[in-house]
């Protein structure tokens, strides 16, 4: 069998300012169509395309773009719509202005111009070009077709060009076996700018937008199993020519290669019934599972559930959805499965973990009498409890309400969505799992935003055991015995921390924790030794902390907390109280490199900032490292717009291995005004002024001056600097903006966020970015009611950036090297300096050849070091000579010609120089009286020129004025020259 090697070069168009007219798409969703040239366009043109903003040309010699500026739509953006609403007309160009444009084109370089360009996959419609009144230049019947393949640009390689499944331009480079891919060799000509970003993409300017080129993946296909194997790619910039190459990992050169854009992942579940998005969690393969509810409007099916799924009919009332999307696809194959999980009344999803087994396991709250349980389960009846309004509106729709009461159940489902593995109930005769509200109350309350009921956590260890965090007000929870918390310590509700063991059957240990007042625990943490690390929000006077904690005494108002609890369960070894005087909660826990424990939270007081980390003064998100003891703090501070308002409720938290620390949240019109109307506390805002970078996926908000929006941001290992921010959703003015109705989603470890979205009236607002997967690109009630929508965002990863290859010759004095980030080191042969002074490569005789240097950045564990290698050619220092000149000196007499005299050097081929030179002759007449050096240059304009020299002399005798003189006269002297 031939085998073959194939690399795919995705390329995709981001024209955020130009527009392309759109044609209804045919079945399967595809409009680019590439039309032969039968002399309606210039010979040179062989197929074109339309683009976003223009045309695509295929060339003999590449790629031409010919880009227009865009023309405003009276209803083409939702920016549009809302200043139409407002009674602003958007702008249209005068009819006699001039439209700008701008062309690029995209060579490749060396390669075969005659290779002939194959269509294939005819789309089935002709086009007719009648243009001008030369009928040489009209076509018509023309076909078209969906692909277009350069046979074979460069030896062994072909270039297919192609609609992706997500209507995206694509060309694939294909190669044969043993092909070489450093043949591959692209150059930009009429780019305003050429940069590579961080993450990797290429960013192609032009007076009219920008063209984007997302980062190449590259993999390669198992013949055996059919699955893809990772291998390590990336763009490389030559800045010196605006050329651009691939840089590959090793791979197996016999076994097909694919090149392909970065993955991200952004949908809606399509539902047609109401369908909230609580949580989000992640599987070791990049799986992402996001959970909501669906509210009973009696669609059917309201939600897509899958065949085989545990639970295919709608249970009652409101009940759990999950679904499990294959985010390296797009279209019904990202659907994995999907399924209902509940009873007959409410049931609500608060937090999602995966386990060993690919197993998900489900924290949740419900009202149900049947909720699903399992043989073996530790409770199978519904303990029940009082009433509850979770979202603090029951008044307005009786469906919220909660009227006999809630337990915590846990839930783990099999791995392929078809059973349960296991289930329980847990909890007392309270409420049990839901932070508790009571809206005719004035008191001070722990819910502080919309969805805070519904907080908690679950986790799992490497034997499956599974944790959870919540919340009870039941004074009978099934605690056991001998552990740290046997008893209530009274108040409206206490935090509980469980272990439970896989089967879901009696707990390994269970316990309250709190005080005299309502508490809750929402975030929890295994360290090294399994001992569990637990934060949440107390407003008791007398929480249970411990001698030398940070903060030993409740500072006032609602407090955080963070606990350490043995990994026996037995006794509390650590705890301290977090806060000011005025409001402040933590809602995330996670545990650095070092074992210090990170809390995110909120607060409205004077909130501590230590020295050198970045912050945004005065705002009311709060970021705190404290010491594994909690009885010091190492780092803190706080971050947002620096408004009195708090910006964000949030939803995630990590902190990775190399302690980059990474937020997640969301705010806006929907925060407001939901538990607390009319009352002094009542200080949720917006998100207009979080801080964002230059790449952003958003830089601004949905609405100017406002803003109801996701939020996410990277810092720096030490909170010092913000490495990412970026605002994300329906970017569409005036809406409510996307939320969360209760629970938590994740990051996971390696830096990726999945989070599950509450996006409502909007028939397709939810982005699905350019690059990115998707299962549903539209709400599925027509924008009439919300869909569960989710997005999976790839946060960059640590890189080290060099500077370009470079040749240098061996005789030549150092070379500074530079890298980025700054702080790192060089290392290779011929590298001298360090960190403080910077470091140089030295060339030298010795060096002659290819030399690689490496420039590292170290991180806090192994796997945060990055590298970067700038590869440095040293060219040996070339002899050359020029030989003597039949005389070293010549003299000038008038009325004598002096004929030029031929120079010889070696070796042939170079080029003279000096005054008097040309045509390789030397002329004393044109050089004049004096001393002249003659050079002889081998190899001009390259990095290692060779140059040998003579001097030459010119004289010239010249005698003074004609003089006339009497007899007698005195001595006259007489001048000349030299």
């Amino acid at each position: 069998m031939k085998k073959f090697l194939s690399a795919f070069a995705g390329i995709l168009l981001l024209l955020g300012h130009l527009a392309a007219a759109q044609s209804v798409p045919p079945a399967d969703g595809r409009t680019l169509a590439f039309i032969p040239n039968k002399g309606q366009w210039p010979a040179a043109v062989r197929y074109s395309g339309a683009v976003p903003g223009g045309h695509l040309y295929l060339e003999p010699t590449g790629l031409h773009y010919v880009l227009l500026q865009a023309i405003g739509h009276p209803h083409e953006h939702a920016a549009s719509r809302a200043k139409k609403a407002l009674g602003t007309a958007p702008h249209l160009p005068a009819a006699d202005s001039l439209v700008r444009g701008h062309q690029v084109r995209v060579r490749f370089v060396g390669a075969d111009l005659g290779t002939p360009l194959v269509p294939a996959e005819a789309t089935g419609e002709t086009f007719n070009y009648v243009q001008g009144n030369d009928p040489a230049h009209w076509a018509t019947g023309v076909t078209s077709y969906r692909q277009v393949r350069y046979q074979a640009p460069w030896p062994g390689i072909g270039a297919r060009f192609y609609e992706n499944a997500r209507q995206q331009l694509e060309y694939d480079f294909e190669l044969a076996a043993d092909a070489d891919p450093a043949l591959v060799q692209l150059k930009y000509e009429g780019a305003s700018r050429l940069s590579l970003s961080r993450d990797g993409r290429l960013h192609i300017g032009t007076t009219v937008g920008d063209l984007t080129e997302l980062a190449p993946q590259a993999y390669q296909t198992d013949a055996a199993t059919g699955e893809r194997q990772p291998v390590a790619c990336r763009y490389r910039l030559h800045g010196e020519d605006s050329t651009v190459t691939f840089e590959l990992g090793r791979y197996d050169h016999h076994r097909p290669l694919t090149i392909d854009p970065t993955v991200q992942f952004s949908t809606y579940t399509g539902a047609r019934g109401d369908n909230w998005g609580f949580t989000a969690t992640y599987d070791a393969a990049g799986n992402m599972y996001s959970g909501g509810i669906v509210l009973n409007n009696s669609l059917t099916p309201a939600y897509p559930t899958t065949t085989g799924a545990f639970q295919i009919a709608f249970g009652g009332l409101i009940d759990i959805a999950v679904i499990k999307y294959n985010t390296a696809v797009s279209g019904a194959a990202a659907r994995v499965w999907a399924t209902y999980v509940g009873g007959n009344f409410q049931d609500f999803p608060s937090s999602l973990v995966v386990n060993s087994q690919n197993e998900l396991i489900i924290l949740g709250t419900t009202a149900s009498s049947n909720y699903p349980t399992t043989a073996g389960a530790f409770q199978r009846t519904f303990a029940g409890g009082t009433a509850a309004d979770p979202f603090g509106d029951a008044a307005v729709d009786p469906i919220y309400n909660v009227a006999r009461g809630t337990d915590i159940v846990v839930t783990r489902l099999a791995s392929n969505g078809g059973s349960l593995a296991a289930s329980t109930y847990l909890g007392g005769s309270g409420t049990d799992g839901l932070v508790p509200y009571d809206k005719s109350s004035a008191a001070r309350q722990l819910p502080q935003n919309y969805g805070d009921a519904f907080r908690g956590d679950i986790i799992t260890d490497a034997l499956g055991n599974i944790y959870v965090a919540s919340v009870t007000a039941s004074t009978n929870f099934p605690v056991t015995a001998g552990s740290f918390g046997t008893s209530s310590r009274g108040g409206p509700s206490d935090a509980v921390v469980v272990k439970l063991p896989a089967s879901l059957g009696a707990p390994l240990w269970s316990g309250y924790l709190g005080g005299n007042a309502a508490d809750a625990a929402y975030s929890l943490q295994l360290d090294a030794s399994s001992n569990v690390y637990v934060t949440g929000g107390t407003l008791s006077s007398i929480f249970p902390v411990t001698a030398g904690a940070v903060s030993p005494t409740a500072p006032g108002n609602v407090d955080g907390f963070v606990t350490r609890i043995a990994a026996n369960g037995a006794s509390v070894l650590s705890s301290t109280y977090l806060g000011t005087s005025s409001y402040d909660q933590a809602y995330f826990l996670q545990l650095g490199a070092d074992g210090g424990v990170y809390l995110l939270g909120q607060t409205l007081g004077a909130w501590p900032v230590t020295a050198g980390v970045y912050s945004n003064p005065g705002s009311r998100q709060f970021i705190q490292k404290l010491s594994p003891n909690l009885d010091q703090r190492l780092l803190s501070t706080v971050f947002g717009s620096g408004r009195t308002t708090i910006d964000i409720s949030p939803t995630a938290f990590l902190v990775d291995q190399c302690d980059r620390v990474y937020v997640c949240g969301w705010g806006g019109s929907v925060n407001q005004d939901q538990y607390a109307t009319g009352s002094p506390y009542n200080v949720n805002g917006y998100t207009h002024g979080l801080p964002v970078t230059p790449n952003a996926v958003r830089t601004t908000p949905d609405t100017p001056g406002a803003g109801s929006d996701f939020y996410l941001a990277q810092f720096t290992p030490g909170l010092s600097g913000l490495l990412y921010g970026t605002f994300y959703g329906d970017a569409t003015p005036f809406t409510i903006g996307d939320h969360v109705d209760g629970g938590t989603s994740r990051f996971d470890p390696r830096g990726v966020a999945y989070a599950a979205v509450c996006s409502c009236f909007d028939a397709a607002g939810f982005p699905v970015p350019p690059g990115a997967n998707t299962y549903s690109s539209t709400n599925g009630t027509g924008g009439t009611n919300c869909n569960n929508a989710a997005f999976k965002l790839n946060f960059e990863p640590q890189i080290a950036i060099v500077g370009a290859d470079l040749s240098v010759c061996a005789s030549a004095g150092p070379v500074a090297l530079t890298g980025s980030p700054a702080g790192g080191t060089w290392t290779g042969p011929g590298v001298t300096g360090s960190v403080a002074t910077g470091f140089s490569f030295v060339p030298s005789p010795a060096l002659v050849g290819v030399q690689t240097l490496t420039y590292t950045i170290t991180g806090v564990a192994a796997v945060c070091t990055a590298t970067g290698t700038q590869r440095i050619t040293v060219t040996p220092a070339p002899a050359a000579a020029l030989a003597a000149l039949p005389q070293a000196t010549y003299c000038l007499q008038a009325g004598v010609a002096i004929a030029p005299i031929g120079l010889v050097g070696s070796p042939a081929g170079g080029t003279y120089s000096g005054p008097g030179v040309s045509n390789g002759q030397f002329s004393p007449a044109a050089a004049g009286a004096g001393q002249h050096t003659i050079t002889y240059t081998v190899g001009v304009g390259l990095p290692c020129p060779a140059v040998a020299t003579r001097v030459v002399t010119v004289a010239a005798a010249t005698a003074g004025a004609a003089l006339t003189v009497c007899v007698g006269s005195a001595p006259i002297a007489l001048m000349g020259a030299p």
